[in-house]
């Protein structure tokens, strides 16, 4: 076997188990992880079977092996960058939402603060001045003793 091929499915190898202690220790997410993975296993099969490899480039009329897995590699990183674009794009539309929200429910707090605030302070004025007892609640003789 030559030198090349045991490299490849060795770093096919270390790819998969990078990616399985990955997600075992939940640095990585199943939807990522399964590109990735996909990935070593083809780099697995180019290497133990590199016909595999002499066919795809003869079908897509690609001169070398070589250069058509180059080419589906730049292929696969052109769309794991569209991919994670898309992701970014959604997770800042979250966030532009997220802080919407949160400075509406400051405003609303701020509103139920000044109520508050009025209402204490309008409670006060009326129980400051004993002599003063108009717009208190009357007091029934039963209840005063």
């Amino acid at each position: 076997m030559d030198g090349w091929r045991i490299l490849s499915i060795v770093v096919a190898c270390l790819v998969l188990f990078a990616v399985l202690e990955m997600m075992r220790r939940r640095k990585l997410r199943e939807k990522y992880a399964g590109v990735w993975l996909v990935l070593a296993l083809g780099v697995v099969v180019l290497a133990l079977v590199p016909q595999a490899a002499d066919f795809l480039a003869r079908v897509t009329g690609v001169q070398t092996p070589s250069n058509f897995v180059f080419l589906l590699a730049g292929v696969v990183l052109a769309l794991v960058a569209l991919h994670l674009s898309t992701e970014v794009g959604h997770l800042e539309e979250e966030v532009r939402t997220s802080v919407e929200e949160i400075a509406l429910l400051r405003c609303e707090l701020a509103d139920a603060q000044r109520d508050l605030e009025e209402r204490v302070a309008a409670l006060e004025a009326k129980t400051a001045a004993p002599d003063n007892v108009n717009g208190l609640p009357e007091v029934s003789p039963a209840r005063a003793r």
